[in-house]
């Protein structure tokens, strides 16, 4: 997350809203380009966390199905112990 919002988005003039800045900035310097704090403040973390469960649990993060999910971890289990990283995936 830090390095995605340490990247500046590319420069758009026909874009409407920000470009040309860090992820982050259109947020914390919204006033520096002309838009408007729109971001919710969240008083009542339990709330999300029961509405995140009725929308689907841990299951909204997840890239693929439990099918897939269970072959790939059959695949990885049968490598023997390997570690993956970056540079072996």
């Amino acid at each position: 997350m830090a390095y995605a919002n340490g990247v500046p988005m590319r420069k758009d003039k026909n874009k409407p809203g920000p470009s040309g800045m860090l992820q982050n900035e259109p947020y914390s310097l919204y006033k520096s380009w002309g838009g408007c704090d729109c971001l919710l403040p969240v008083n009542n973390m339990e709330l999300i966390h029961e509405l995140k469960e009725a929308l689907g649990g841990a299951e909204l993060l997840e890239f693929c199905g439990p099918e897939l999910s269970a072959r790939a971890q059959d695949a990885l289990d049968s490598l023997g112990g390997v570690t993956l990283r970056f540079e072996n995936v």
